[in-house]
């Protein structure tokens, strides 16, 4: 049975007495400065489904969280976000985490008295929504619903964007009712950085057509991308999910922050295989390690044709049968740490350029999404338990 209510919802079923748990439970409370409740706030973990509101004295509780990497965030309107990054390998543990959050200071510049019918203003949205939805046919049926809480500065071609609130965001193409916690934007004339957090509710279909149309788009938007690939590489399926991964020499790496493009002469490409780059580290962990570039071709899908007409592909060459992407370190960097699952423990310690950059936020999925069907060991299980033990606890917030 899919669930199409929103992502807070949890259900109550009689809890075997032979279970053992296979998550964590995260609890704490929310106040400000002074130490006093911040009733309704929300609390969720980065790029996924699940979240919960503070009750009134601030509190909350959020069960059935898998172990592994993540990021908690506590948000509300009025103050600064907060963060906290977790590594949870305790089965049945409970973790507190409290939060004291800021109250959110807006200078009062000429960018943020910029009305929205202003003309400078609507140019640079424009702007912002295409790095930041992207160009792909996704990007068409993402709208961003609350514009006016954006304001926008532009220096020496640099436009940077800073959010009064959280953004809502409908993806209409997958389905996803998003709230996104926009931290850092950059875009340059060659590169672009953007950095937030997301919030992922699913959105009620019209009819079972609608539905298996958004099954069929989150489908097309996993396939090839960075948390694809790398799961087929915990997994020992790179082969067999059709990736090929080659080591290149000769170029320098440039561009930055999550899209680019990797300058320099191509070099030098050299096979190599999951064995050689990912290895096995504590609690069950690994650490992707290489120098230079990693390129990985996706062999079962060509390059889309909103990719070959973007301002990405300066040579506007024709379609190649096979999408072709470059992952790198940031500077001084040459491995990533990585849960069970494939998720960073230091978040964003891996950069991408090529086609996985060109999909941005509008094909972006939740975490929970294709963790099941990745041949990971206790992958499956690890969901199923989760869902599971998310059904049977009554939470203590609403």
């Amino acid at each position: 049975m899919r669930c199409l209510s929103p992502c807070l919802a949890l259900f109550f079923f009689a809890l075997p007495a032979f279970a053992q748990p296979t998550s964590a439970t995260l609890t704490g409370t929310v106040t400000d400065r002074d130490g006093q409740p911040l009733p309704g706030a929300h609390v969720f973990i980065a790029q996924s489904q699940r979240g919960t509101i503070t009750n009134a004295e601030g509190q909350y509780r959020l069960p059935a969280v898998p172990l592994g990497a993540h990021r908690l965030v506590a948000s509300i309107i009025g103050f600064e976000t907060d963060t906290e990054d977790l590594v949870l390998r305790d089965a049945g543990e409970t973790k507190t985490v409290n939060f004291r959050l800021r109250e959110a200071e807006f200078e009062l510049g000429e960018v943020t008295v910029e009305s929205t019918q202003d003309a400078r203003w609507r140019e640079r949205y424009e702007r912002f929504k295409h790095r930041f939805l992207g160009e792909s046919s996704n990007a068409a049926e993402t709208e961003i619903l609350n514009p006016y809480v954006l304001d926008f500065d532009q220096h020496m071609g640099t436009l940077t964007a800073t959010a009064r609130e959280p953004l809502i965001i409908e993806n209409r193409a997958l389905g996803y009712r998003i709230r996104y916690d926009l931290t850092d934007f950059e875009a340059r004339s060659n590169s672009n950085f953007f950095n937030g957090e997301p919030l992922f509710e699913e959105m009620e279909p019209a009819d079972e057509i609608q539905w298996a149309q958004w099954q069929a788009n989150r489908r097309k938007a996993y396939l090839g991308s960075p948390r694809h690939l790398i799961r087929s590489l915990i997994a020992d399926a790179a082969e067999e999910q059709e990736f090929t991964l080659y080591l290149l020499s000769g170029g320098s790496p440039g561009g930055g922050g999550g899209l680019g493009s990797f300058g320099g002469q191509r070099g030098t490409r050299f096979p190599t295989t999951a064995e050689e780059i990912l290895k096995p580290a504590k609690n069950d962990e690994y650490k992707l390690t290489f120098f230079g570039v990693l390129e990985a071709t996706y062999l079962a899908e060509g390059e889309d044709a909103e990719y070959l007409g973007s301002e990405w592909n300066p040579e506007q060459r024709a379609a190649r049968p096979v999408q072709t992407s470059q992952l790198r370190f940031p500077m001084a960097e040459d491995t990533a740490k990585l849960d069970r699952f494939g998720e960073e423990l230091d978040a964003r310690s891996i950069v991408v350029s090529g086609y996985m950059a060109f999909e941005r936020f509008a094909d972006d999925l939740p975490r929970e999404y294709g963790l099941a069907e990745s041949g990971i060991p206790g992958a499956a299980e690890a969901v199923e338990a989760s869902l599971n033990e998310a059904e049977r606890v009554v939470p203590d917030v609403e």
